[in-house]
C-alpha cells in the first residue's frame, strides 16, 4: 500500500484558460504525451512527474513516500512544437515553460525558452508558437 504524506500537498492552481493559435486542444495527461516528449521531459526536470491534479509536493522538506515535486500542468502542442507547463516545487517554488521539437529518429529535443516565461506561461506560449 502507497502511503502519501499529506503535509505539503498543495491544491493543484487555477489556471487561466489559453487560446494558443495553432495549437491543437491542451494535454493534461502524462500518457496523453508522444513517449519522445515524456522522455524528454523527464531529461529536463527528472523524475516522478505528478499528473496534472494529481497530489504534489511544493515544499522543499522531502520525505519518504512524499509525492513528486514536478506537477505537469498542461501540454499544447503546435506543429512541431510541444509548450509544456510545469510547477516545480521546492524552495525556488515556479511554474515553468519549457519547450521540446520533434527531431530526427522519433526523438524530442528541448527548444530555448524565454528567460522570462515563468512569468506569464500563456503569453510565452502564444509568443513562441508564433515563432514557430
Amino acid at each position: 500500500m502507497l502511503m502519501i504524506d499529506a503535509g505539503h500537498v498543495s491544491p493543484m492552481p487555477a489556471l487561466p484558460s489559453c487560446a494558443i493559435p495553432g495549437a491543437r486542444p491542451a494535454t493534461r495527461r502524462m500518457a496523453d504525451l508522444p513517449t519522445p516528449v515524456r522522455d524528454a521531459l523527464f531529461a529536463s526536470v527528472g523524475q516522478p512527474i505528478a499528473e496534472a491534479g494529481a497530489p504534489f509536493h511544493a515544499s522543499d522538506v522531502v520525505r519518504p513516500n512524499s509525492p513528486p515535486r514536478v506537477r505537469l500542468l498542461r501540454a499544447y502542442r503546435v506543429r512541431d512544437l510541444w509548450l509544456v507547463w510545469v510547477e516545480k516545487g521546492g524552495v525556488g517554488h515556479d511554474f515553468r515553460l519549457l519547450a521540446f521539437r520533434d527531431a530526427a529518429k522519433g526523438v524530442s529535443v528541448a527548444a530555448p525558452v524565454p528567460r522570462d516565461a515563468s512569468r506569464n506561461l500563456c503569453t510565452a506560449s502564444r509568443a513562441m508558437a508564433r515563432k514557430g
